[in-house]
């Protein structure tokens, strides 16, 4: 049996509330911390609509150089919630999952407290109970214990417990003010609101496209639903998975792959864990690109690409997200279970779309004067993603056959303006491709005797 530690033995390794601080919140950018805040509203809604239906629901943003606030009516923190879990510094182990949440790593909330600002004050009121909680920063950093040690509680101001509350009252309040004067100079900064409007709006696209009201400064927040090109020639890949073998509670997930409109920058994988948006038109290897001939890298003619990926668990810790909800966990079993799939849904849409860019070659050319592809593309209707049934590959039309006859190449080269006009002059032309043309039978004349031409 080991010795008893004596007092003289002991060695104080536990941290200080400052360093705790300034290392939580030193890697989380302010408009990321802010989002912390919504995805707590977020939780509440999921707290309340289990059908996933957010109309009625709303989240108030206000964003001033000397205060900030945020309001919901999503009906509010549970006591028991608020007392043991939810003002923790991380989830303790064996602490029960909250069915659905986004918040799953216990530090959003406290993080963005301290990132703010020096004082912070919270209220909130569910249908049967009402609680607020008042912090300064100040006073609880030097705040200790009877027997001298730093005290890290925090306590109700109020509390009242088994009353009846209307669902009009039923919401959270969280208001931070004392910023800090970085803070303080971002928020009155017209860019940085501008790029945390467009922020959250991408982050929880998909909870506004389920009825939920968020507002930033009373300005209603703009989002691109989540479409895809569909007829009946045209139809994007669907296909569910539940998963059950990585955990207590399955992963649900759902994969679409199509086309949309033609714009590079927002061509790629999308990948949402719990409705969250945790990877935007991501076209690297993190999802599927440079794959070799499987799937090569991404390229421009790819512009039109959208697939999304939506992982779902009532458990969140078994989601393929990092901590900051800014990235996949590659190393996460379940998305290296989905991968592969994502890939494989990938490839014949790149198929589709090199078809299409090479048609167009063809068409301008003269080659072909019918485009299949191009109408297939041009009188497909947008569909929202949810609404899509499911496909379990991608559809679309066969490309125009080969022209019978000699097969022709495409030559291009560039040269000074100037001379190009200068060529049409000479050559009698009024078009660039007719002084290619004319230029090359010329050539093949003069140094091939070609007298045909």
């Amino acid at each position: 049996m080991p010795e008893p530690v004596t007092d003289s033995q002991r060695i104080n390794a536990s941290p200080t509330k400052e360093f705790f601080i300034s290392m939580l919140v030193r890697d989380i950018p302010l408009s990321r911390a802010v989002i912390d805040l919504v995805d707590n509203s977020v939780d509440g809604a999921r707290r309340l609509r289990d059908s996933r239906d957010f109309d009625g629901l709303w989240v108030r943003i206000e964003v001033h150089p000397t205060y900030f606030r945020i309001v919901d009516n999503c009906g509010g923190i549970p006591v028991a919630l608020a007392r043991d879990y939810a003002f923790r510094f991380g989830r303790p182990r064996g602490a029960p999952p909250e069915v659905g949440s986004i918040g799953q790593f216990g530090v959003g909330m406290k993080r963005t407290f301290f990132k703010l600002g020096r004082r912070f004050r919270v209220q909130s009121t569910t249908a049967i109970s009402r609680f607020t909680v008042e912090i300064d920063v100040d006073d609880w950093i030097t705040h200790q214990s009877a027997e001298g040690a730093e005290d890290w509680h925090f306590e109700f101001k109020t509390l009242e417990e088994n009353i009846t509350v209307p669902p009009e009252q039923q919401g959270t309040t969280i208001e931070i003010e004392r910023l800090h004067e970085s803070v303080a100079e971002s928020f009155g900064m017209a860019l940085f609101l501008n790029r945390l409007s467009q922020e959250i709006a991408l982050a929880h696209s998909l909870n506004l496209q389920r009825g939920l009201s968020v507002t930033l400064n009373s300005i209603p927040l703009e989002y691109d639903p989540m479409r895809l090109l569909h007829s009946e020639q045209l139809q994007p890949a669907f296909v569910e998975h539940l998963f059950d073998r990585f955990g207590p509670n399955p992963v649900r997930v759902k994969l679409y792959a199509g086309v949309s409109d033609r714009v590079k920058e927002e061509g790629g994988w999308y990948v949402f864990c719990n409705g969250r948006l945790v990877v935007k038109a991501d076209q690297t290897n993190l999802t599927v690109w440079g794959e070799g001939e499987r799937v090569p890298k991404y390229h421009p003619d790819f512009a039109r690409f959208r697939a999304f990926a939506f992982f779902d668990c009532d458990d969140s810790s078994l989601l393929p997200w990092t901590t900051t909800k800014t990235g996949v966990d590659i190393d996460s079993p379940v998305y290296r279970a989905v991968r592969q799939e994502m890939i494989e849904l990938t490839r014949p849409v790149l198929d589709f779309l090199r078809k299409v860019e090479d048609e167009r070659k063809r068409s301008e050319d003269g080659e072909i004067t019918d485009t299949p592809l191009a109408m297939a593309l041009s009188t497909a209707q947008p569909f929202l993603v949810e609404a899509l049934s499911p496909s379990l590959t991608f559809q679309a039309p066969q490309p125009p056959p080969q022209p019978q006859g000699l097969r022709m190449q495409r030559i291009q080269y560039r040269k000074p303006e100037d001379q190009v006009e200068k060529a049409k002059e000479l050559l009698g032309v009024s078009t660039f491709k007719e002084v290619g043309e004319k230029t090359f039978e010329c050539y093949l004349a003069y140094e091939g005797g070609d007298s045909e031409s």
